[in-house]
């Protein structure tokens, strides 16, 4: 990878030496594309275009992104693409995906990350779900360099939850202890780990629950909303305690199934969650 000037991750001299080669002015490069200001400055390493603007100009130089960017640069980027998917659930970060897909799928840092983000592509779009779960299982191949023990735990996460919704409840088991085993510290997660354990737990439940293995169902989500409570988090109160009430009322514990009913609901009015509040307002029998 040919790094220089001002910013490694970026190698504006060749865009110059490429716009020369097809013998265009920066004014015919920039045009319907951005500004010959721009042009100039990004051949000058003083500035790093945005996705859009990089991949129309590389287009029109028939280049290939992944002769601009750095390891490092790709490595942020598929790290910040799982965060809008996941933690900010901005599914059109799947497109902005499909821009870097190649770079990233021919970058050894990257290449776990584009496995896990292709499988999310293929759920999100309602592919086989075989194409999910062949791409988790590459993501935790041991031939496949890892970015660490979070995109382990999510691949086993997104295996897991597929078998299940597939109905093999025994490939779904298998998967959701490995997950599991490498699910991050509650109290110590950083806020796009906490959610996908979070996230994982719920779906566990939803499993446990299928299998009729209650109590495990209920020490799980018990064990969430402590470290949520300890965290001063509400954004999955209603979520986990809506869930623990579903539980509590098929153990038979009435009492505290509306106990956790009326949690869900005041958590969800005092972190504005308005749909959630009002439709938890129509099962709550508690007046507040």
């Amino acid at each position: 990878m040919v790094k220089n000037g001002r910013n490694d991750s970026f190698d504006g001299k060749a865009i110059r030496a490429a716009r020369k080669k097809m013998r265009l002015s920066q004014v015919e490069l920039a045009e319907g594309i951005t500004t010959q200001a721009t042009i100039s400055l990004v051949e000058n390493q003083n500035r790093v275009p945005n996705a859009d603007v990089l991949l129309a100009i590389l287009d029109r130089l028939n280049l290939d992104m992944s002769e601009f960017v750095s390891g490092d640069f790709l490595t942020q980027k598929a790290k910040e693409l799982l965060g809008k998917v996941v933690l900010q659930m901005k599914h059109e970060a799947l497109q902005e995906f499909a821009e870097f897909e190649k770079a990233l799928s021919q970058n050894a840092p990257t290449i776990q990350a584009y496995y896990i983000l292709k499988a999310e592509e293929a759920s999100y779009h309602h592919d086989d779900f075989s194409k999910v779960v062949h791409y988790a299982d590459l993501a935790v191949d041991k031939k496949t360099p890892s970015l660490g023990d979070f995109y382990l735990f999510y691949a086993y996460r997104q295996m897991a939850t597929n078998y299940f919704l597939q109905g093999d409840m025994v490939a779904a088991k298998e998967k959701f202890m490995l997950a599991s085993e490498l699910e991050p510290d509650l109290l110590t997660a950083n806020d796009l780990e906490f959610h996908v354990a979070l996230q994982a737990r719920q779906r566990y439940v939803d499993f446990l629950i299928k299998r009729g293995d209650l109590d495990k169902a209920a020490a799980i989500l018990n064990d969430a909303l402590t470290a949520l409570h300890k965290r001063v988090d509400l954004f999955w109160v209603p979520d986990l305690s809506e869930l623990l009430a579903k539980v509590e009322a098929q153990r038979g514990n009435a009492a505290e199934a509306k106990r956790q009913l009326h949690y869900a609901r005041v958590a969800a009015y005092l972190s504005n969650r308005q749909t959630a509040e009002k439709r938890l307002a129509e099962l709550d029998t508690v007046e507040f």
